[in-house]
């Protein structure tokens, strides 16, 4: 085939792929007069025989994709299909990046918050398939690919190759109940009986997400004797996402989420793609489309977090849901959002407590300061001057007898101060690392922690032993790409996890790389974007920057706050 013109127009330059009822090729488009020549791709069925059966459902189903692909910019547009010397062929829209595959290794699993963003993206294009009442039938991250230039993920390879490769099946012999188009891993059992429905395209949203999280493979999962996928022993997420993702993927097709838009708003729900926005001197949210959807009449607004977001409202906070009403009444000097395990520390008459997502309190206030609880369930608080740990029922774990204390992080060790200087318990309140650092931070998942001793700040290991000797002026912790922002002589870069400068020292600060691989970094009172290389992707041109989240981040320009994409452009 390669050389080969169809239709005196599509010339194929590589075969992409092949399977038991066709191939796919890539090809250039002979009639578009430009240099280079635009590509495309070639889905080339090989039917025995061409019956008129054949031909009619082959058009059905071409015209089914056409629309698909007219109405959503996240499906490639079928370009034309055709009949050629007794072989079926579509020609579609060539997308330019990556499938999932290439990025779901087991090597670097999703954070909860990108796993979250990806079920969400998935579930948004899926819906409108739905809603167009097509089934994909092979939802799987080979056919999800990432476009390179805006970064958004096009649902590829469905319609009318299934539906046709169904046919050509039963035609050899083969009943329509033991025809399955699927993949193993990511097809459910209806489907792998020839039985698809929406909720089996739901099936395989959950088995790519769990993918995400896990980095294992499917078919690698284990099953109990009822056949649920036994899954959440491999990662730690909240009890909202684990809800969310094991009812995607259970057994029986009507315990799952009827279809996507169902499953989207199970997660919409949980987890609110909205943002704050100060307006003149109120706070509302906007969608990630950039549109006012609460209008500004807060005097302060944060996060959504839970399905709640803490606001500020004649100088009390409380707690409201998507649509702005107030779930949790505006009673509190000081409030947080919700952690992981549910429950929100508030302040009241200068105590702090903690209550749950219906507004009760489960720890009464009693604290003179108090921090979130982990994963492991432990928080630390301060009372009579002394800092200790409790659990979620408020119980003491370690009894208050440290002078300061932070939070727990992996491997369970937790700064604490005592005599003023700081070393490391573990869960049990035993020193692994004895006080001896003037200040430090949390180990990251290197293992490495930061300190600081005789002013110069290095890293150490969980054994307390230096790793990168103290030469710093200031550091912070190491992210998930192995660099941390590192100040030198009056400048900050960023090392890796040797020490060594991978972006040297020029800015006058600098913060951590989020996951989405961009870090802010200030010059001359102006703040700005660089990528891993030191890149800029969106120069210094902000009074403030925030960092990204689901694709926005808000910065402040001549005092207005706005919220820009990952170009730099205004989204509102």
């Amino acid at each position: 085939m390669i050389g080969k013109i169809l239709r005196q127009r599509y010339q194929i330059i590589e075969q992409l792929g092949q399977g038991g009822f066709g191939e796919t090729y890539l090809a250039e488009d002979l009639d578009i007069p430009a240099q280079p020549k635009p590509k495309c791709v070639v889905k080339r069925l090989q039917p025995q025989v061409i019956e008129p059966d054949i031909l009619r459902l082959f058009e059905i189903e071409a015209k089914t994709l056409y629309n698909l692909g007219q109405n959503h910019n996240q499906i490639p547009k079928l370009l034309a299909y055709f009949e050629e010397n007794s072989e079926l062929y579509l020609i579609q829209e060539f997308i330019d990046g990556q499938d999932l595959d290439k990025e779901l290794t087991s090597e670097k699993p999703l954070s909860e918050g990108d796993a979250i963003k990806l079920l969400r993206d998935i579930l948004e294009v899926l819906t409108f398939v739905h809603q167009n009442n097509v089934i994909h039938r092979d939802i799987k991250p080979q056919n999800l690919m990432r476009c390179r230039e805006d970064g958004k993920l096009m649902l590829i390879d469905f319609g009318a190759v299934k539906q046709v490769r169904t046919v050509l099946a039963t035609a050899t012999g083969q009943t329509s109940r033991t025809v399955s188009i699927g993949t193993q891993g990511y097809m459910p059992s209806e489907q792998a009986l020839g039985k698809p429905k929406p909720s089996s395209d739901v099936y395989g949203v959950g088995m790519t997400v769990i993918q995400a999280l896990t980095g294992i493979l499917p078919h690698l999962l284990l099953e109990d004797k009822e056949g649920e996928v036994l899954w959440q022993n491999h990662v730690q997420v909240s009890d909202a996402l684990a809800e969310i993702i094991t009812r995607m993927v259970r057994y029986d097709w009507r315990q799952r989420y009827a279809d996507a838009n169902e499953a989207l708003q199970a997660v919409n729900k949980c987890f609110v793609p909205l943002r704050p926005i100060k307006i003149g001197d109120k706070y509302g949210y906007i969608n990630t489309s950039g549109k006012l959807v609460i209008p500004p009449q807060m005097d302060d607004a944060k996060e959504f977090c839970e399905g709640l977001a803490v606001v500020k409202i004649n100088n009390k906070w409380g707690y409201i849901d998507s649509s702005g009403k107030f779930i949790i009444p505006p009673l509190f000097d000081l409030a947080w959002g919700f952690s992981p395990k549910k429950l929100a520390r508030v302040l009241i008459n200068e105590k702090w407590g903690y209550i749950d997502t219906s507004g009760k309190y489960v720890i009464p206030p009693q604290f003179d300061f108090a921090y979130w609880f982990t994963d492991n369930g432990l928080a630390a608080i301060k009372i009579n001057a002394k800092w200790g740990y409790i659990d979620t029922s408020g119980k003491y774990v370690i009894s208050p007898q440290f002078d300061d204390a932070y939070w727990f992080t992996e491997p369970g060790l937790a700064p604490v101060k005592i005599d003023n200087k700081w070393g490391y318990i573990d869960t049990s309140g035993k020193f692994v690392i004895p006080p001896q650092f003037d200040s430090t931070g949390g180990f990251t998942e290197q293992g490495l922690a930061p300190v600081k001793i005789n002013d110069k700040c290095g890293y150490i290991d969980t054994s307390g032993k230096f790793v990168i000797p103290p030469q710093f002026d200031f550091a912070y912790w190491f992210t998930e790409q192995g660099l941390a922002p590192a100040k030198i002589d009056d400048k900050w870069g960023y090392i890796n996890t040797s020490g060594k400068y991978v972006i040297s020292p020029q800015f006058d600060d600098a913060r951590l790389f989020t996951a989405q691989g961009l870090a802010r970094v200030q010059i001359n009172d102006k703040w700005g974007y660089i990528d891993t290389s030191g890149k800029y992707v969106i120069s210094t041109q902000f009074d403030t920057a925030e960092l990204f989240f689901e694709g926005m981040a808000l910065v402040t320009i001549d005092r207005q706050q706005h919220y820009i994409d990952k170009t730099g452009g205004i989204i509102y």
